[in-house]
């Protein structure tokens, strides 16, 4: 007997083969084991995923060889790296965008070494890493890895000036992604850009969207038949089609594919569709297999 696991069992099951620590591998089956279809069927595979499960708590935890000081493994599905000159309100920010322990002082170069937060997003999760203002060559080299670099200029000092400065310090990284955002819209707003208040949390959504469209990604809802939608959501890049979704959610998604339904806030929600039919931000497919 077949065991017919739905989308969520796949996306779990992804997430355990990716996962690179024992508590996400953890969590992942845990995941795997509540969305498995309990049937004679399935029997045989739920025993082997417990056993695994039991296996894995019951390892001592090892030691592992230290990383290098400033290789910052990158989670969610971005990362975000924001640099600006010192006292252009970098800490603030990435406190008032991330639940990250970052010190905030009226002095200069008050961060030492790189910081890092988990900024929530409509379902995802995008990394943030504050790069401090003395601009070490160690610390900008997480900038070749980074899929955006987030320019805070100080708004109530000479912007030209910041700007200047801020592109000579990016040298060989200005062909990335780079937005440009405006900081301290509470003493000085300016007429151009994204103007805001990482202090007074001021525009602050209007950022996070502004960072979300800089990505070009795409959040994608899988469902199964009869049954609420997954979350999280899986992030592709735009454009991306119905295909790339029963892609990433399992080969026997594309192997048996037969037709898929896409729901959306559109007059078409609903419209059944092929492997080609491109997706939007926030669709929902519910995949029918043969």
């Amino acid at each position: 007997m077949p065991v017919n696991a739905g989308p969520e069992y796949f996306v779990a099951e992804k997430k355990y083969l990716e996962a690179r620590s024992k508590e996400e591998k953890i969590k992942a089956l845990e995941e795997m084991i509540k969305t498995l279809p309990k049937h004679k069927g399935s029997e045989h595979l739920l025993a082997q995923l417990k056993h695994r499960l039991k296996k894995l708590k019951e390892e001592k935890t090892t030691k592992t060889t230290a990383k290098p000081k400033f290789s910052i493994k990158k989670e969610g599905v971005a990362q975000v790296c924001i640099i600006g000159l010192t006292k252009s309100g970098k800490s603030s920010l990435l406190k008032a965008l991330t639940a990250a322990n970052v010190e905030v002082a009226d002095y200069p170069y008050t961060t030492k070494q790189p910081v890092v937060g988990m900024m929530n997003f409509n379902d995802v999760q995008i990394q943030l890493i504050e790069i401090p203002s003395t601009f070490d060559s160690d610390f900008m080299s997480i900038l070749q890895t980074c899929d955006l670099i987030l320019i805070l200029i100080d708004s109530s000092q000479g912007i030209e000036k910041q700007t200047e400065e801020l592109t000579k310090v990016l040298g060989k990284f200005e062909d990335k992604k780079i937005l440009f955002v405006f900081n301290k819209s509470d003493i000085k707003k300016v007429d151009y850009g994204l103007s805001i208040s990482a202090k007074e949390r001021i525009g602050l959504e209007n950022l996070k969207e502004d960072i979300w469209n800089r990505l070009d990604l795409i959040r994608v809802y899988t469902k199964s038949l009869g049954k609420p939608k997954v979350v999280p959501p899986v992030t592709l890049p735009r454009d991306a089609t119905v295909k790339d979704v029963a892609k990433s959610i399992h080969k026997d998604f594309l192997k048996n594919f037969n037709f898929a339904r896409v729901f959306n806030s559109s007059p078409f929600s609903g419209q059944k569709v092929g492997l080609d039919f491109k997706l939007k931000d926030l669709d929902t497919v519910e995949i029918h297999m043969k």
